[in-house]
């Protein structure tokens, strides 16, 4: 369609419009995905990076966090109209908006950023579901890389936890109730598991983003990050 078409041209143009005297090229996408937020990447972050050292997943908790920071940056390349949308999308809306984690690792490449694989993974594959019934690719159970799995549990929960433009945020019960029922199905069920048993854990972490974890390092915030709106429409996070 025309319109995808000149989204994907995009991706080439914008990043390289930063204002090169804000910094380096990633620094500058973070300070775009900062501006006009709610914090929702910050916050991904910090779960995901709490999340992964829960798990004893291996991986450098810092470049968890930076890829919850970014697993959004795609959205920056699609309309305001588009994202703040007050009800479910048209398959049209849909499609274009599948688009955005494509998107978000072309930007990343156009801006040969030095940022870890297991970012440009999260960033990819964050939506793909442990059914098999995600997307880009619709891979299955451990074909998604660990980090798009914790990336992605990450996300849903804190938009979960969020008010949205078309929903109401829901309370911290529910969303632990949530995560076991989605064990198998939307997570990876031992990640689902370790986030119910931690899940107080979860909700302090997120709700102070300086707050120290044992054994965890956070990656340091030079600007307050965020990402853009999550969408929960149309059963896709």
């Amino acid at each position: 369609m025309p319109e995808l078409q000149t989204l994907l041209k995009e991706v080439v143009r914008r990043p390289a419009t930063c204002d090169s005297q804000k910094g380096p090229p990633l620094a500058s996408l973070l300070a775009r995905l900062a501006r006009g937020d709610d914090g929702h990447g910050q916050r991904v972050g910090r779960l995901a990076g709490l999340i992964g050292h829960l798990a004893g997943s291996g991986l450098c908790a810092s470049s968890l966090e930076l890829a919850g920071r970014l697993h959004d940056a795609g959205k920056l390349l699609l309309s305001d109209s588009l994202l703040n949308h007050p009800g479910a999308f048209s398959s049209r809306q849909m499609t274009v908006m599948r688009q955005h984690p494509s998107m978000g690792l072309g930007a990343l490449f156009h801006l040969s950023a030095d940022v870890p694989t297991i970012v440009h993974e999260a960033v990819l594959l964050h939506h793909e579901r442990y059914d098999g019934k995600g997307y880009p690719f619709g891979l299955q159970g451990d074909a998604i890389p660990l980090a798009a799995r914790i990336v992605g549990l990450a996300d849903v929960i804190d938009a979960l936890l969020s008010a949205r433009s078309y929903k109401s945020g829901w309370s911290p019960r529910q969303v632990r109730a949530f995560l076991p029922e989605q064990a198998g199905t939307a997570f990876d069920p031992r990640l689902a598991e370790l986030a119910v048993e931690a899940f107080e854990d979860l909700l302090a972490i997120r709700q102070s983003a300086a707050q120290p974890v044992r054994g965890y390092v956070p990656l340091p915030a030079q600007v307050p990050f965020s990402s853009r709106t999550i969408s929960l429409r149309n059963d896709t996070p």
